[in-house]
């Protein structure tokens, strides 16, 4: 086998990655049937587009009806050009209304965290307020709080709660008054406790502040599109989307709303969901992400994993890193880089990216049956399936570019496919 293949996958070792020998070992046979055939990576990376096309309908048409559609991506930007594969097919619901485009919208859910994490960066950089800040100084509305501070929230430290649950209220009026109830339950910050609460608190300190300071009373969605959203090109993604434009995916309703009950009885908009985005946005975001200048992501990869968390590969925002010994109790796959991280939402979705290889992919989809509180059984089974055999043919599309780059043979692909 081409001993530049070998000079490759030794510096992804080097950088953390860590691969199951015999999955190598078949990926290295692959590849060396395809070097010798010299086809150029075009044609390459069309093949691998059929192999996940295969791997794609079946996930849609035979796993179980636990999900109506998806649109799922390998994004691989470098400095010479780009490389991606965009799969999408099925249905915007299990009624099978509307089909899927590359234009579909999906209901981000927690990933919507991911932005807002993103977002607080932006406006400590901007000195709005700091870490170290007690959201009680930021918002009196929060004194129960205590000491807890703007990093505790993004960290999810310890245990919040309050005094009922906010689903239990019946407006918007009352689901506010429930959430300024909120205390530290447990203060305990040697451990994370993963909940909305933090976020959809932070969203509302973000509101008062930059409100205050910009002059202006401005909601969460128009401070989220004016600092973040516009600012990175991030057209196709937005709180409220706009039926009459947009062909959104199912997310429980018919109609487009959010489907996190908390977030739909507090407007729509809030930090911990709300967000719906298409492929293309999701693919754009990592673009962004992988710009230094843009964002430190070390502050994203580097985060704290929690030993004494239920949930141990989470830190700041529940955003998943990879598991230091390579386990697989998260999204994030262990044949990625060190510092490479992910989210994943509760409608079902999962964005994943490595700043260190510069490798992104991503499966957006429609999981919950109208008028259901949850994703089906067996969901998480056939996601995690579909994962490893996208990270499969994630790591050939890698292997391919960088040994095409490596022999001066540099053009940009983008593949778009639907699924029939």
């Amino acid at each position: 086998m081409d001993k530049r293949i070998e000079t490759i996958i030794d510096r992804l070792q080097r950088n953390g990655s860590i691969f199951d020998s015999k999955d190598l070992k078949t990926i290295r046979e692959e590849l060396e049937r395809e070097l010798k055939k010299d086809l150029g990576i075009k044609e390459s990376l069309k093949k691998l587009t059929a192999e996940l096309e295969e791997y794609s309908s079946h996930f849609i048409y035979t796993a179980n009806q636990v999900i109506s559609g998806l649109s799922s991506c390998i994004y691989l930007p470098n400095l010479n050009g780009s490389y991606s594969i965009t799969i999408f097919g099925g249905t915007t619901d299990y009624n099978k209304a509307t089909k899927i485009n590359e234009k579909t919208v999906f209901d981000l859910a927690s990933i919507t965290k991911l932005y807002t994490y993103i977002l607080t960066l932006f406006l400590m950089e901007k000195r709005y307020f700091k870490k170290e800040d007690k959201i009680k100084d930021l918002d009196s509305r929060f004194e129960g709080l205590g000491d807890y501070t703007v990093e505790d929230i993004l960290k999810m430290s310890g245990k919040i709660l309050t005094n009922e649950k906010i689903t239990a209220s019946e407006d918007k009026e009352e689901a506010l008054k429930i959430l300024e109830t909120i205390y530290v339950a447990d203060s305990d910050f040697s451990y994370n406790n993963y909940t909305d609460l933090g976020f959809i608190v932070l969203s509302k300190v973000i509101e008062k502040i930059v409100s205050k300071q910009s002059g202006k009373v401005l909601s969460f969605d128009e401070i989220m599109n004016e600092y973040l959203l516009v600012p990175w090109g991030l057209e196709e993604t937005m709180f409220h989307p706009d039926k009459a434009k947009y062909n959104i995916a199912g997310n429980g309703n018919n109609e487009g709303f959010v489907h996190d009950p908390k977030a739909r009885l507090l407007g729509g908009a809030v930090g911990s969901a709300g967000l719906f985005a298409s492929s293309e946005a999701i693919r754009k975001l990592a673009d962004n992400l992988f710009k230094v200048e843009n964002v430190n992501y070390t502050k994203l990869a580097g985060t704290i994993i929690y030993p004494n968390a239920k949930q141990n590969q989470k830190g700041y925002a529940g955003i998943y890193q990879k598991h230091p010994q390579g386990l697989d109790k998260t999204f994030v796959p262990s044949e990625y880089a060190t510092g490479s991280f992910a989210h994943q939402g509760f409608t079902g979705s999962v964005a994943v990216f490595d700043p260190t290889n510069r490798i992104h992919n991503h499966i957006l989809v429609n999981s919950i049956k109208n008028g259901e509180p949850k994703k089906p059984d067996g969901f998480i089974g056939a996601l995690t399936i579909y994962q490893t055999m996208l990270t499969k043919i994630t790591l050939k599309a890698y292997l391919l570019n960088r040994y095409y780059e490596m022999i001066q043979k540099n053009e940009s692909v983008e593949i778009k496919r639907s699924i029939k």
